[in-house]
């Protein structure tokens, strides 16, 4: 299934993911490295929670069309899409693609019509079980190139490394934070605010209406928070205040 060059990006694909520690080095991996054998525009993670077994999902996009919102909606555990894929792959616990393959597994025909809806459009998918038969990791890739057996395949190859990636960045989290006052005093709470937006990918205008200032105001922050991160444009900034610790990447499933 994969010839010389395949195997050459297969390799960087392994090696550059024992780097990634942190929540932004994840994303630039996945947004790097990973989309020469698996490309995508936005990754829907689930992990297994620590000691209650319950699934926590996050996303990271690389587009401003999937917002919070999209996100909240298809992962709503009684009527999300999200929590029906994930059951789904685990009753088949092979690769799951929207739309499939010819030769594919089927899907809830309804399944496309709701991805498109929530502007997550076509997916890739598949997980990990842990040792005592539940769900220890599952991946969702979306807005992905049509489904064939070369997909399916390098899913099947690269999950357990994702999954490793994606374990240690939680383990980051996870431990004990080291505070910064100098970092912690670089932007206003205000600006931290107006950041995770960007992040979220709003205009100046949908900013204002979020937090109910003047559109003039909203871009005066942005110009502020680019000075202060010496940041040449919006997506610059983000990139930066992540780096640094000043917000995290995405937003996890409860809006922490």
């Amino acid at each position: 299934m994969a010839d010389l060059e395949d195997r050459d990006r297969l390799i960087h694909i392994l090696e550059s993911s024992l780097e990634v520690r942190r929540s932004s080095q994840f994303f630039a991996w996945t947004q790097g490295p990973l989309q020469s054998l698996l490309p995508h525009e936005i990754l829907i993670c689930a992990a297994a929670g620590q000691g209650d077994g319950n699934l926590q999902l996050r996303y990271y996009s690389a587009v401003r069309y999937f917002r919070q919102e999209h996100f909240e909606i298809a992962c709503h555990p009684r009527t999300g899409i999200i929590p029906k894929m994930i059951q789904h792959w685990r009753m088949g616990r092979s690769p799951c693609q929207v739309p499939p393959a010819p030769d594919g597994e089927p899907v809830d025909p309804a399944w496309p019509d709701i991805l498109e809806r929530l502007e997550l459009k076509t997916m890739a998918a598949h997980g990990l079980l842990s040792p005592g038969g539940g769900i220890h990791a599952w991946f969702g890739l979306f807005r992905v190139p049509p489904a064939d057996p070369r997909q399916r395949f390098f899913l099947d190859l690269l999950v357990p490394s994702l999954s490793a990636a994606y374990s240690r960045v939680l383990s980051q989290e996870n431990a004990p934070a080291v505070p910064s006052v100098k970092m912690a005093r670089l932007l206003t709470p205000r600006e931290t605010q107006v950041l995770e937006l960007l992040r979220d990918g709003l205009s100046n205008t949908e900013i204002g209406d979020r937090l109910t200032v003047s559109v003039m105001t909203a871009k005066n922050h942005v110009q502020n928070i680019r000075a202060k991160l010496k940041a040449r444009n919006r997506s610059q900034a983000v990139t930066e205040a992540i780096r640094l610790g000043l917000i995290r990447a995405e937003r996890s499933s409860d809006g922490q």
